[in-house]
Protein backbone atom coordinates (compact mmCIF):
# COMPACT_ATOMS: atom_id res chain seq x y z
CA UNK A 1 0.00 0.00 0.00
CA UNK A 2 2.79 2.41 0.92
CA UNK A 3 4.61 1.58 -2.29
CA UNK A 4 1.44 2.25 -4.34
CA UNK A 5 1.00 5.60 -2.60
CA UNK A 6 4.66 6.50 -3.27
CA UNK A 7 4.32 5.57 -6.96
CA UNK A 8 1.05 7.52 -7.19
CA UNK A 9 2.62 10.64 -5.68
CA UNK A 10 5.69 10.30 -7.91
CA UNK A 11 3.49 9.99 -11.01
CA UNK A 12 1.40 13.02 -9.94
CA UNK A 13 4.54 15.08 -9.34
CA UNK A 14 5.92 14.04 -12.72
CA UNK A 15 2.67 14.95 -14.48
CA UNK A 16 2.62 18.34 -12.74
CA UNK A 17 6.21 18.98 -13.76
CA UNK A 18 5.37 18.05 -17.36
CA UNK A 19 2.37 20.42 -17.34
CA UNK A 20 4.49 23.30 -16.01
CA UNK A 21 7.19 22.55 -18.59
CA UNK A 22 4.67 22.46 -21.47
CA UNK A 23 3.00 25.71 -20.41
CA UNK A 24 6.41 27.42 -20.17
CA UNK A 25 7.26 26.21 -23.66
CA UNK A 26 4.00 27.51 -25.13
CA UNK A 27 4.87 31.08 -24.10
CA UNK A 28 8.42 30.98 -25.48
CA UNK A 29 9.13 33.56 -28.19
CA UNK A 30 11.59 32.85 -30.99
CA UNK A 31 14.89 34.70 -30.53
CA UNK A 32 14.53 36.34 -33.97
CA UNK A 33 11.88 38.64 -32.40
CA UNK A 34 14.57 40.36 -30.34
CA UNK A 35 16.37 43.35 -31.86
CA UNK A 36 15.51 46.59 -33.65
CA UNK A 37 12.65 46.79 -36.15
CA UNK A 38 11.86 49.66 -38.49
CA UNK A 39 8.42 50.13 -40.04
CA UNK A 40 8.29 50.12 -43.83
CA UNK A 41 5.50 52.70 -44.26
CA UNK A 42 5.18 52.02 -48.00
CA UNK A 43 4.37 48.34 -47.35
CA UNK A 44 2.02 49.11 -44.43
CA UNK A 45 -1.69 49.94 -44.67
CA UNK A 46 -4.20 51.92 -42.63
CA UNK A 47 -8.00 52.01 -42.96
CA UNK A 48 -9.63 55.10 -41.36
CA UNK A 49 -6.27 56.17 -39.91
CA UNK A 50 -3.26 58.19 -41.01
CA UNK A 51 -0.07 56.15 -41.00
CA UNK A 52 2.99 57.49 -39.17
CA UNK A 53 5.97 58.97 -41.00
CA UNK A 54 8.22 56.51 -39.22
CA UNK A 55 8.27 54.03 -36.39
CA UNK A 56 11.03 52.02 -34.72
CA UNK A 57 10.60 49.24 -32.20
CA UNK A 58 13.30 47.71 -29.99
CA UNK A 59 12.62 44.31 -28.39
CA UNK A 60 14.94 43.11 -25.60
CA UNK A 61 14.94 39.80 -23.76
CA UNK A 62 14.77 40.59 -20.03
CA UNK A 63 15.03 37.00 -18.80
CA UNK A 64 12.48 34.64 -17.26
CA UNK A 65 10.24 35.03 -20.35
CA UNK A 66 9.91 38.81 -20.04
CA UNK A 67 10.41 41.14 -23.01
CA UNK A 68 10.97 44.91 -23.02
CA UNK A 69 9.40 46.81 -25.94
CA UNK A 70 10.43 50.40 -26.74
CA UNK A 71 8.50 52.07 -29.55
CA UNK A 72 9.31 55.49 -31.02
CA UNK A 73 6.95 57.01 -33.58
CA UNK A 74 6.83 60.20 -35.63
CA UNK A 75 3.24 60.79 -36.74
CA UNK A 76 2.11 62.37 -40.02
CA UNK A 77 2.24 65.85 -38.44
CA UNK A 78 5.82 65.32 -37.24
CA UNK A 79 4.94 64.87 -33.54
CA UNK A 80 6.95 62.29 -31.62
CA UNK A 81 5.52 59.54 -29.43
CA UNK A 82 7.32 57.14 -27.12
CA UNK A 83 5.89 53.99 -25.48
CA UNK A 84 7.54 51.34 -23.32
CA UNK A 85 6.31 48.17 -21.67
CA UNK A 86 7.62 44.91 -20.24
CA UNK A 87 5.51 41.82 -20.72
CA UNK A 88 5.38 38.06 -20.71
CA UNK A 89 3.16 36.43 -23.39
CA UNK A 90 0.94 34.79 -20.77
CA UNK A 91 -2.37 36.60 -21.34
CA UNK A 92 -2.02 38.77 -18.21
CA UNK A 93 -2.31 42.58 -18.25
CA UNK A 94 0.95 44.57 -18.12
CA UNK A 95 1.17 48.38 -17.84
CA UNK A 96 2.27 50.53 -20.78
CA UNK A 97 3.96 53.88 -20.24
CA UNK A 98 3.77 56.52 -22.93
CA UNK A 99 4.64 60.15 -23.55
CA UNK A 100 1.65 62.37 -22.57
CA UNK A 101 -0.40 59.28 -21.76
CA UNK A 102 -3.93 59.90 -20.52
CA UNK A 103 -5.26 57.28 -18.09
CA UNK A 104 -4.12 53.76 -17.34
CA UNK A 105 -3.15 51.70 -20.39
CA UNK A 106 -2.39 47.98 -20.21
CA UNK A 107 -1.51 45.30 -22.74
CA UNK A 108 -2.12 41.55 -22.54
CA UNK A 109 -0.28 39.29 -24.99
CA UNK A 110 -0.77 35.58 -25.49
CA UNK A 111 1.63 33.33 -27.38
CA UNK A 112 0.06 31.32 -30.21
CA UNK A 113 3.38 29.81 -31.33
CA UNK A 114 7.05 30.96 -31.17
CA UNK A 115 6.42 33.46 -34.00
CA UNK A 116 2.88 34.69 -33.28
CA UNK A 117 1.14 36.47 -30.41
CA UNK A 118 -2.35 37.89 -30.10
CA UNK A 119 -2.99 40.85 -27.85
CA UNK A 120 -5.45 43.33 -26.41
CA UNK A 121 -4.78 46.90 -25.33
CA UNK A 122 -7.01 48.32 -22.61
CA UNK A 123 -7.49 51.95 -21.56
CA UNK A 124 -8.93 52.41 -18.10
CA UNK A 125 -10.02 48.75 -18.11
CA UNK A 126 -11.87 48.89 -21.46
CA UNK A 127 -10.56 46.96 -24.48
CA UNK A 128 -9.60 49.50 -27.16
CA UNK A 129 -7.49 47.42 -29.53
CA UNK A 130 -7.26 43.80 -30.63
CA UNK A 131 -4.23 42.66 -32.57
CA UNK A 132 -1.84 40.03 -33.79
CA UNK A 133 1.93 40.13 -34.28
CA UNK A 134 3.72 37.67 -36.56
CA UNK A 135 7.48 37.37 -37.09
CA UNK A 136 8.51 35.57 -40.28
CA UNK A 137 10.19 32.19 -39.82
CA UNK A 138 13.43 33.65 -41.27
CA UNK A 139 13.31 36.47 -38.66
CA UNK A 140 13.65 39.24 -41.25
CA UNK A 141 10.13 40.71 -41.31
CA UNK A 142 7.31 41.25 -38.84
CA UNK A 143 3.70 42.34 -39.25
CA UNK A 144 1.52 43.86 -36.57
CA UNK A 145 -2.20 43.97 -37.30
CA UNK A 146 -4.51 46.15 -35.16
CA UNK A 147 -8.26 46.61 -35.07
CA UNK A 148 -9.80 49.42 -33.01
CA UNK A 149 -12.42 52.18 -33.22
CA UNK A 150 -11.62 55.86 -33.81
CA UNK A 151 -13.24 58.91 -32.14
CA UNK A 152 -15.88 59.00 -34.90
CA UNK A 153 -16.91 55.40 -34.15
CA UNK A 154 -15.34 54.05 -37.34
CA UNK A 155 -13.50 50.74 -37.43
CA UNK A 156 -9.74 51.33 -37.74
CA UNK A 157 -7.69 48.53 -39.24
CA UNK A 158 -3.91 48.82 -39.63
CA UNK A 159 -1.27 46.42 -40.85
CA UNK A 160 2.25 47.59 -40.04
CA UNK A 161 5.10 45.92 -41.90
CA UNK A 162 8.51 45.94 -40.17
CA UNK A 163 11.99 45.00 -41.30
CA UNK A 164 14.67 43.76 -38.91
CA UNK A 165 17.60 46.15 -38.65
CA UNK A 166 21.08 44.67 -38.75
CA UNK A 167 24.49 46.34 -38.67
CA UNK A 168 24.57 46.08 -42.47
CA UNK A 169 21.21 47.74 -43.29
CA UNK A 170 21.52 50.31 -40.49
CA UNK A 171 24.78 51.74 -41.87
CA UNK A 172 23.33 52.02 -45.40
CA UNK A 173 20.57 54.43 -44.32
Amino acid sequence: MRQMLRYGLTAAAGASLLLVSLSAQSTAIDKSYMGTWKMNVAKSSAENATPPREQTRIHEDRGNGFVLVIQDTVNAQGQKAHVEYVYKPDGKDYPMAGLNQQGVVRIALKSVDPYTVTYQIKADGKVTTDGKRVVSKDGITMTIENTSTNAQGQRVHTIAFYEKQTAKNTTQQ
